[in-house]
């Protein structure tokens, strides 16, 4: 909008000057003629000044051509081939929110508390304190026999049996650390490793057909005792080559243990191993 706005006021401009008849315009065909008396005129100066109010003229015209062509040549088109306006029809819809506030669920009761199970009773037999009195006894004291059997107590009932040997302490699973002061190594070094994984693996057919290559990374726990134990693989590549991979671990030897201040451990050791075909 603004661009045309600029052209209008210059073409504004441009007509009014060249309407323009006084001495002070340039355009003016008399000072013109005074001005180039004794001068060449068939170029130069004198043609532009001549000829400016035409050429005014065919630029004016030919804008307006050119602007309304452009303007009107998709609405030609669009007439001419059939195409009508697409209007998008709005459809409204009314919403009844209640629907939803019936869809929704009825939170479940709470569930009802957990009674605590009854305290176990532990066979008993009465333990009457003797006081000397110059009564009968109604009933006599238990024998010591009778209480290595049970557990001596103020009331004699029966129950389970209180001398049962407490349950085995459960064993806790060795701790597997990640970073030790003396990290496990495979026996000879890596050289020797390097030696071992080119001897022992075997590029799978599969991923020499499929031009595989690349490195799987594997993850295994060097134990106390430097057995390698749960292979996994942590980044694969496949086409047989993580399969191949663990099999490798499985068949390494025995290694030397991690330790953590003198004493061996479990440690996770990942090792990447790399498939390259030649």
């Amino acid at each position: 909008m603004e661009y045309l706005i600029f052209i209008g006021v210059l073409l504004v401009l441009s007509i009014a000057m060249a309407m323009d008849l006084s001495w002070n315009n340039v355009l003016t065909a008399a000072r013109n003629e005074m001005v180039f008396a004794d001068r060449n005129q068939d170029y130069g100066a004198f043609v532009l000044r001549r000829d400016y109010t035409k050429r005014l003229l065919i630029a004016v015209v030919g804008s307006v051509l050119v602007f309304g062509l452009a303007v009107g040549l998709p609405k030609i088109i669009a007439s001419l081939s059939g195409d009508g306006e697409v209007v998008e029809a709005k459809k409204i819809v009314d919403v009844n929110l209640d629907i939803f506030e019936q869809e929704k669920k009825e939170e479940p009761p709470p569930p009802p508390p957990v009674e605590p199970p009854p305290p176990v009773k532990i066979e008993s037999v009465q333990f009457t304190q003797l006081v000397a009195k110059d009564e009968p006894v109604e009933e006599p004291p238990p024998t010591q026999e009778t209480l290595q059997e049970t557990t001596a107590g103020t009331t004699t009932q029966e129950g389970e049996k209180g001398d049962e040997p407490p349950p085995p302490p459960v064993e806790e699973e060795p701790q597997i650390f990640t970073i030790v002061e003396e990290m496990p190594s495979f026996p000879g070094g890596e050289a020797a490793l390097f030696k071992f994984l080119e001897k022992t693996m075997k590029y799978p057919p599969m991923a020499i057909d499929a031009g595989i290559k690349g490195v799987v990374y594997v993850t295994f726990v060097v134990d106390e005792k430097g057995k390698v134990r749960e292979p996994k693989v942590l980044r694969g590549i496949g086409g047989g080559c993580d399969e191949e991979a663990i099999r490798v671990v499985k068949s390494m030897p025995d290694w030397e243990p991690g330790k953590q201040r003198g004493k061996p451990v479990r440690v996770q050791y990942n090792m990447p191993i790399r498939f390259t075909l030649r």
